[in-house]
């Protein structure tokens, strides 16, 4: 079995790949879906979930102020914007409570992050391995599902706002 870990350059740290990340939420997964669903109830139980998305935000907040992003609140969720493409995934990453784009802060889309602030609410720090075990196909995940896939830009838009916006 091939190692899941790499070795940065010169550093010689090993830090856990995707796949790696990806086979602990389905451990985590497996334990909400057996006997040990207690045991998941108790680690993402509201004061543990809350600590650690209050925890997120504030590394994503500190992250994208030393990258030079432009901070604003828009409800409960910190956007910061103008932030270099390789500070976050896809259009946009929502860490905590805090939302690192470039530019794509529209009012679907903050609608979309604001869904995953609740996620994150919801199960804390354990919602990163639990994201990457939904898998990164964000069709068919189902946090990026229940946030909306045509507010968050994964689908095209269809209805009254669709022919608005073209």
């Amino acid at each position: 079995m091939a190692d899941s870990r790499r070795t940065h350059a010169g550093s010689g740290a090993a830090r856990p790949t995707v796949p790696a990340i990806a086979r602990a939420g389905a451990m985590i997964g497996a334990l909400a879906r057996t006997a040990g669903g207690p045991a998941f109830r108790a680690i993402t139980a509201p004061p543990l979930a809350r600590a650690g998305a209050r925890f997120a935000t504030r590394a994503a907040r500190l992250w994208g102020r030393a990258l030079g992003g432009q901070e604003r609140r828009v409800g409960q969720l910190h956007v910061i914007t103008g932030l270099p493409q390789w500070a976050f995934g896809r259009g946009g990453t929502t860490v905590g409570a805090t939302f690192l784009t470039r530019a794509s802060d529209s009012p679907a889309v903050l609608e979309h992050e604001d869904v995953h602030r609740q996620q994150w609410e919801r199960y804390g720090l354990w919602f990163i391995p639990m994201y990457y075990a939904a898998g990164i196909d964000a069709k068919r995940n189902r946090f990026e599902i229940e946030a909306g896939l045509e507010q968050g830009g994964y689908l095209p838009k269809r209805g009254p706002d669709a022919q608005r916006d073209a």
